[in-house]
Protein backbone atom coordinates (compact mmCIF):
# COMPACT_ATOMS: atom_id res chain seq x y z
CA UNK A 1 0.00 0.00 0.00
CA UNK A 2 1.32 3.93 -0.78
CA UNK A 3 2.15 5.35 2.60
CA UNK A 4 -0.94 7.82 3.30
CA UNK A 5 -3.71 7.06 0.33
CA UNK A 6 -3.36 2.88 0.13
CA UNK A 7 -5.86 2.35 2.48
CA UNK A 8 -8.30 4.78 0.82
CA UNK A 9 -8.44 4.74 -2.70
CA UNK A 10 -8.98 1.76 -4.74
CA UNK A 11 -6.54 0.01 -6.93
CA UNK A 12 -7.28 1.04 -9.90
CA UNK A 13 -6.73 4.52 -8.89
CA UNK A 14 -3.39 3.94 -7.15
CA UNK A 15 -2.14 2.35 -10.48
CA UNK A 16 -3.19 5.25 -12.42
CA UNK A 17 -1.23 7.11 -10.27
CA UNK A 18 1.94 5.39 -10.43
CA UNK A 19 1.73 5.51 -14.38
CA UNK A 20 1.26 9.30 -14.09
CA UNK A 21 4.45 9.79 -11.71
CA UNK A 22 6.42 7.83 -14.13
CA UNK A 23 5.17 10.07 -17.00
CA UNK A 24 5.81 13.47 -14.96
CA UNK A 25 9.60 11.98 -13.95
CA UNK A 26 9.97 11.54 -17.86
CA UNK A 27 8.86 15.39 -17.73
CA UNK A 28 11.79 15.90 -15.09
CA UNK A 29 9.15 16.74 -11.73
CA UNK A 30 11.11 16.22 -8.68
CA UNK A 31 9.90 13.54 -6.60
CA UNK A 32 8.62 15.99 -4.02
CA UNK A 33 6.73 17.82 -6.65
CA UNK A 34 4.90 14.44 -7.57
CA UNK A 35 4.63 13.41 -4.31
CA UNK A 36 2.83 16.65 -3.02
CA UNK A 37 0.77 16.47 -6.44
CA UNK A 38 -1.06 12.84 -5.37
CA UNK A 39 -0.75 13.16 -1.58
CA UNK A 40 1.85 10.30 -0.51
CA UNK A 41 4.61 10.32 0.83
CA UNK A 42 8.19 10.78 -1.15
CA UNK A 43 9.50 6.89 -0.80
CA UNK A 44 6.22 5.86 -2.37
CA UNK A 45 7.37 7.63 -5.53
CA UNK A 46 11.26 6.53 -5.07
CA UNK A 47 9.85 3.09 -4.73
CA UNK A 48 7.69 3.43 -8.18
CA UNK A 49 10.12 4.77 -9.67
CA UNK A 50 12.47 1.81 -8.77
CA UNK A 51 10.10 -0.42 -9.65
CA UNK A 52 9.67 0.80 -13.11
CA UNK A 53 13.24 0.83 -14.05
CA UNK A 54 13.93 -2.79 -12.87
CA UNK A 55 10.33 -3.96 -14.25
CA UNK A 56 8.79 -1.97 -16.38
CA UNK A 57 5.01 -0.39 -16.73
CA UNK A 58 4.06 -4.36 -15.95
CA UNK A 59 5.62 -3.91 -12.41
CA UNK A 60 3.58 -0.83 -11.60
CA UNK A 61 0.12 -2.38 -12.26
CA UNK A 62 -2.11 -3.93 -8.96
CA UNK A 63 -1.79 -7.13 -8.44
CA UNK A 64 -4.65 -8.47 -6.20
CA UNK A 65 -4.64 -11.65 -3.97
CA UNK A 66 -6.75 -14.50 -4.84
CA UNK A 67 -9.73 -14.76 -1.84
CA UNK A 68 -11.27 -17.58 -0.79
CA UNK A 69 -13.84 -19.15 -2.81
CA UNK A 70 -17.25 -18.01 -3.28
CA UNK A 71 -20.56 -19.39 -3.08
CA UNK A 72 -21.63 -17.00 -6.38
CA UNK A 73 -21.12 -18.04 -9.89
CA UNK A 74 -19.79 -15.74 -12.37
CA UNK A 75 -22.99 -14.88 -13.65
CA UNK A 76 -24.33 -14.10 -10.49
CA UNK A 77 -21.55 -11.81 -9.67
CA UNK A 78 -22.16 -10.10 -12.56
CA UNK A 79 -25.94 -9.59 -11.60
CA UNK A 80 -25.45 -8.32 -8.71
CA UNK A 81 -22.81 -5.79 -9.79
CA UNK A 82 -24.96 -4.55 -11.94
CA UNK A 83 -27.80 -4.08 -8.80
CA UNK A 84 -24.79 -2.17 -7.22
CA UNK A 85 -24.27 0.22 -9.90
CA UNK A 86 -28.13 1.53 -8.74
CA UNK A 87 -28.93 3.10 -5.78
CA UNK A 88 -30.35 1.32 -3.13
CA UNK A 89 -33.77 2.95 -2.82
CA UNK A 90 -34.16 1.09 -6.21
CA UNK A 91 -34.34 -2.09 -4.08
CA UNK A 92 -36.64 -0.60 -1.47
CA UNK A 93 -34.30 0.93 0.44
CA UNK A 94 -35.03 4.26 1.99
CA UNK A 95 -32.04 5.48 1.40
CA UNK A 96 -29.38 5.37 -1.67
CA UNK A 97 -27.00 3.67 0.31
CA UNK A 98 -25.37 0.21 0.36
CA UNK A 99 -24.40 -1.78 3.11
CA UNK A 100 -23.07 -5.42 4.00
CA UNK A 101 -26.54 -6.05 5.11
CA UNK A 102 -27.99 -4.86 2.06
CA UNK A 103 -26.32 -6.42 -0.23
CA UNK A 104 -26.78 -9.85 1.54
CA UNK A 105 -30.32 -8.82 1.40
CA UNK A 106 -30.01 -8.26 -2.26
CA UNK A 107 -27.79 -11.57 -2.95
CA UNK A 108 -30.43 -13.25 -1.64
CA UNK A 109 -33.44 -11.42 -3.65
CA UNK A 110 -31.12 -12.37 -7.04
CA UNK A 111 -29.94 -15.58 -6.29
CA UNK A 112 -31.93 -17.66 -3.37
CA UNK A 113 -28.49 -17.96 -1.74
CA UNK A 114 -27.93 -16.44 1.98
CA UNK A 115 -24.47 -15.25 3.03
CA UNK A 116 -23.03 -13.69 6.15
CA UNK A 117 -21.79 -10.26 6.16
CA UNK A 118 -18.28 -11.59 6.08
CA UNK A 119 -18.47 -13.09 3.28
CA UNK A 120 -20.66 -10.56 1.94
CA UNK A 121 -17.39 -7.98 2.12
CA UNK A 122 -15.26 -10.52 1.08
CA UNK A 123 -17.36 -11.09 -2.73
CA UNK A 124 -17.99 -7.23 -2.73
CA UNK A 125 -13.83 -6.63 -2.01
CA UNK A 126 -13.93 -9.78 -5.09
CA UNK A 127 -15.79 -7.12 -7.30
CA UNK A 128 -13.64 -4.39 -6.71
CA UNK A 129 -15.48 -1.99 -4.46
CA UNK A 130 -14.64 -0.74 -1.79
CA UNK A 131 -16.42 1.53 1.48
CA UNK A 132 -15.99 4.93 0.45
CA UNK A 133 -17.62 8.05 1.76
CA UNK A 134 -19.59 9.00 -1.01
CA UNK A 135 -19.15 12.49 -2.86
CA UNK A 136 -22.02 14.96 -2.85
CA UNK A 137 -24.18 15.43 -5.55
CA UNK A 138 -26.73 17.92 -5.97
CA UNK A 139 -30.50 15.59 -6.44
CA UNK A 140 -31.43 18.68 -8.70
CA UNK A 141 -28.03 18.12 -10.86
CA UNK A 142 -29.02 16.81 -14.66
CA UNK A 143 -26.16 13.86 -15.63
CA UNK A 144 -26.40 14.28 -18.68
CA UNK A 145 -26.18 17.61 -19.11
CA UNK A 146 -22.80 17.57 -16.98
CA UNK A 147 -21.97 14.65 -19.32
CA UNK A 148 -22.45 16.42 -22.56
CA UNK A 149 -20.43 19.51 -21.30
CA UNK A 150 -17.40 17.15 -20.67
CA UNK A 151 -17.76 15.47 -23.93
CA UNK A 152 -18.71 18.39 -26.42
CA UNK A 153 -18.91 21.73 -24.12
CA UNK A 154 -15.22 21.51 -22.80
CA UNK A 155 -13.62 20.53 -26.36
CA UNK A 156 -15.11 23.20 -28.06
CA UNK A 157 -13.42 25.70 -25.19
CA UNK A 158 -10.54 24.03 -25.60
CA UNK A 159 -10.51 24.55 -29.66
CA UNK A 160 -11.67 27.97 -28.86
CA UNK A 161 -8.32 28.55 -26.79
CA UNK A 162 -6.06 27.45 -29.30
CA UNK A 163 -7.17 29.40 -31.84
CA UNK A 164 -7.21 32.34 -29.79
CA UNK A 165 -3.77 31.32 -27.70
CA UNK A 166 -6.10 32.52 -24.87
CA UNK A 167 -5.27 31.75 -21.13
CA UNK A 168 -8.16 29.44 -19.67
CA UNK A 169 -9.18 30.13 -16.01
CA UNK A 170 -11.75 28.64 -14.05
CA UNK A 171 -13.35 31.23 -11.77
CA UNK A 172 -15.35 30.61 -8.40
CA UNK A 173 -15.86 32.11 -5.04
CA UNK A 174 -15.69 31.10 -1.31
CA UNK A 175 -16.44 31.76 2.16
CA UNK A 176 -14.11 31.50 4.81
CA UNK A 177 -15.34 31.43 8.33
CA UNK A 178 -13.59 32.85 11.58
CA UNK A 179 -14.52 29.66 14.03
CA UNK A 180 -11.99 26.86 12.20
CA UNK A 181 -11.63 23.70 10.90
CA UNK A 182 -10.72 21.34 13.59
CA UNK A 183 -8.32 18.91 12.49
CA UNK A 184 -6.46 15.82 13.96
CA UNK A 185 -3.32 15.72 16.27
CA UNK A 186 -1.35 13.22 17.99
CA UNK A 187 -1.73 12.90 21.75
CA UNK A 188 -1.66 9.87 24.12
CA UNK A 189 -3.78 7.31 24.12
CA UNK A 190 -7.24 7.85 26.22
CA UNK A 191 -6.25 11.71 26.97
CA UNK A 192 -8.45 13.53 24.41
CA UNK A 193 -6.34 16.87 23.28
CA UNK A 194 -7.84 20.28 24.34
CA UNK A 195 -7.47 22.58 20.87
CA UNK A 196 -8.03 26.83 21.34
CA UNK A 197 -10.09 27.99 18.60
CA UNK A 198 -11.66 30.77 18.37
CA UNK A 199 -15.56 30.99 18.91
CA UNK A 200 -16.52 34.02 17.27
CA UNK A 201 -18.78 34.16 14.41
CA UNK A 202 -18.41 35.80 10.73
CA UNK A 203 -16.22 35.16 7.83
CA UNK A 204 -14.60 36.60 4.91
CA UNK A 205 -15.42 36.03 1.43
CA UNK A 206 -12.31 35.27 -1.50
CA UNK A 207 -12.32 35.19 -5.25
CA UNK A 208 -10.03 33.07 -7.15
CA UNK A 209 -9.67 32.31 -10.89
CA UNK A 210 -7.35 28.59 -11.29
CA UNK A 211 -5.71 28.42 -14.72
CA UNK A 212 -4.15 24.58 -16.06
CA UNK A 213 -1.32 26.18 -16.70
CA UNK A 214 -0.70 26.67 -12.74
CA UNK A 215 -1.58 30.00 -12.11
CA UNK A 216 -3.94 31.33 -9.82
CA UNK A 217 -5.34 35.01 -9.10
CA UNK A 218 -7.46 35.66 -6.09
CA UNK A 219 -8.59 38.58 -4.32
CA UNK A 220 -10.32 39.13 -0.59
CA UNK A 221 -13.91 40.73 -1.36
CA UNK A 222 -14.45 43.81 0.96
CA UNK A 223 -18.34 43.19 0.75
CA UNK A 224 -20.41 40.14 -0.96
CA UNK A 225 -19.82 39.67 -4.89
CA UNK A 226 -22.20 41.05 -6.87
CA UNK A 227 -22.11 41.83 -10.95
CA UNK A 228 -20.20 44.58 -10.44
CA UNK A 229 -17.80 43.21 -8.20
CA UNK A 230 -17.47 39.89 -10.08
CA UNK A 231 -16.84 42.30 -13.22
CA UNK A 232 -14.21 43.52 -10.92
CA UNK A 233 -12.72 40.36 -10.71
CA UNK A 234 -12.77 39.58 -14.36
CA UNK A 235 -10.72 43.05 -15.14
CA UNK A 236 -7.81 41.77 -12.29
CA UNK A 237 -7.84 38.34 -14.21
CA UNK A 238 -7.70 40.00 -17.32
CA UNK A 239 -4.57 42.59 -16.44
CA UNK A 240 -2.15 39.73 -15.44
CA UNK A 241 -2.37 38.90 -19.43
CA UNK A 242 -2.78 42.21 -21.31
CA UNK A 243 -1.37 40.90 -24.60
CA UNK A 244 -3.11 37.58 -24.62
CA UNK A 245 -7.09 36.69 -24.96
CA UNK A 246 -8.64 35.19 -21.45
CA UNK A 247 -11.62 32.86 -21.07
CA UNK A 248 -12.95 31.98 -18.04
CA UNK A 249 -15.80 29.43 -16.63
CA UNK A 250 -17.64 30.01 -13.94
CA UNK A 251 -20.66 28.48 -12.34
CA UNK A 252 -23.94 29.87 -13.15
CA UNK A 253 -24.36 32.09 -9.68
CA UNK A 254 -26.77 35.21 -10.28
CA UNK A 255 -23.71 37.73 -10.31
CA UNK A 256 -22.15 35.78 -13.06
CA UNK A 257 -25.09 35.51 -15.53
CA UNK A 258 -26.41 39.12 -14.88
CA UNK A 259 -27.10 41.43 -17.58
CA UNK A 260 -24.10 43.32 -16.66
CA UNK A 261 -22.18 40.40 -16.95
CA UNK A 262 -23.37 39.68 -20.03
CA UNK A 263 -22.77 43.09 -21.55
CA UNK A 264 -19.12 42.98 -20.53
CA UNK A 265 -18.47 39.75 -22.38
CA UNK A 266 -20.30 41.27 -25.60
CA UNK A 267 -18.39 44.93 -25.38
CA UNK A 268 -14.92 42.92 -24.75
CA UNK A 269 -15.66 39.90 -26.91
CA UNK A 270 -12.48 40.41 -28.89
CA UNK A 271 -10.28 39.31 -26.34
CA UNK A 272 -12.64 37.71 -23.63
CA UNK A 273 -15.17 35.22 -23.70
CA UNK A 274 -17.00 33.97 -20.44
CA UNK A 275 -18.52 30.08 -20.94
CA UNK A 276 -20.27 28.61 -17.43
CA UNK A 277 -20.45 24.98 -16.37
CA UNK A 278 -23.58 22.74 -16.03
CA UNK A 279 -26.01 23.81 -13.26
CA UNK A 280 -25.27 22.26 -9.37
CA UNK A 281 -21.82 20.92 -10.74
CA UNK A 282 -19.12 21.83 -8.56
CA UNK A 283 -17.10 18.89 -9.26
CA UNK A 284 -16.15 19.54 -12.96
CA UNK A 285 -14.29 23.31 -10.99
CA UNK A 286 -10.81 22.76 -10.19
CA UNK A 287 -11.23 26.04 -8.44
CA UNK A 288 -12.95 23.74 -5.93
CA UNK A 289 -10.17 22.38 -5.02
CA UNK A 290 -8.71 24.84 -4.01
CA UNK A 291 -10.88 26.30 -1.09
CA UNK A 292 -10.92 22.63 0.06
CA UNK A 293 -6.98 22.77 -0.27
CA UNK A 294 -6.97 26.10 1.68
CA UNK A 295 -9.42 24.92 4.42
CA UNK A 296 -8.44 21.83 5.35
CA UNK A 297 -4.92 22.03 4.78
CA UNK A 298 -3.57 25.15 4.84
CA UNK A 299 -6.00 26.66 7.52
CA UNK A 300 -6.92 23.70 9.44
CA UNK A 301 -7.14 25.00 13.64
CA UNK A 302 -6.54 28.51 12.54
CA UNK A 303 -5.82 30.57 15.45
CA UNK A 304 -7.65 34.00 13.85
CA UNK A 305 -9.31 35.98 16.53
CA UNK A 306 -10.94 38.54 14.02
CA UNK A 307 -12.08 39.26 10.51
CA UNK A 308 -8.87 41.18 10.36
CA UNK A 309 -6.99 38.58 11.02
CA UNK A 310 -8.15 36.06 9.75
CA UNK A 311 -7.69 38.21 5.97
CA UNK A 312 -3.87 38.47 6.94
CA UNK A 313 -3.74 34.42 7.36
CA UNK A 314 -5.82 34.05 4.24
CA UNK A 315 -4.01 36.42 2.29
CA UNK A 316 -0.71 34.32 3.56
CA UNK A 317 -2.12 30.84 2.42
CA UNK A 318 -3.34 31.66 -1.03
CA UNK A 319 0.16 33.23 -1.77
CA UNK A 320 1.74 30.39 -0.66
CA UNK A 321 -0.82 28.11 -2.91
CA UNK A 322 -0.10 30.44 -5.79
CA UNK A 323 3.62 29.73 -5.88
CA UNK A 324 2.92 26.36 -6.20
CA UNK A 325 2.29 25.61 -9.90
CA UNK A 326 2.58 22.25 -9.49
CA UNK A 327 -0.10 22.10 -6.66
CA UNK A 328 -2.50 23.92 -8.92
CA UNK A 329 -2.45 21.93 -11.56
CA UNK A 330 -2.84 18.98 -9.87
CA UNK A 331 -6.75 19.94 -8.98
CA UNK A 332 -6.69 19.54 -12.98
CA UNK A 333 -5.89 15.84 -12.40
CA UNK A 334 -9.20 14.33 -10.83
CA UNK A 335 -11.52 16.42 -13.04
CA UNK A 336 -14.50 14.21 -14.92
CA UNK A 337 -13.18 15.21 -18.71
CA UNK A 338 -10.65 17.37 -18.62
Amino acid sequence: MEHGIGRQLPHEVLERYRFRAIELRKKDWKVSEIAEAFGVNRRAVTRWSTNYRRGGRESLKSKKAPGPRLRLSAKEMTRVLASLKLPATDFGFETPLWTCKRVGYLIQKLTGKDLDNSNVWRLLKRLGLTNQKGERRASEQDPKETKRWSKEGWPKILAKAKRWRAMIYFQDEAGVSVNAVMGKTWAPKGKTPIVRLSGNRGGICVSSAISPAGRLVFRVERKTVDPTTFIDFLDKIRKHHKSRKVIVIADRAPPHIAGKVKEYAEKNKKSFAIYYLPPYSPELNPDESVWGYLKKNKLKAHQAKSKAELKDITISAMKSIQRQPTLLTSFFYNINGL
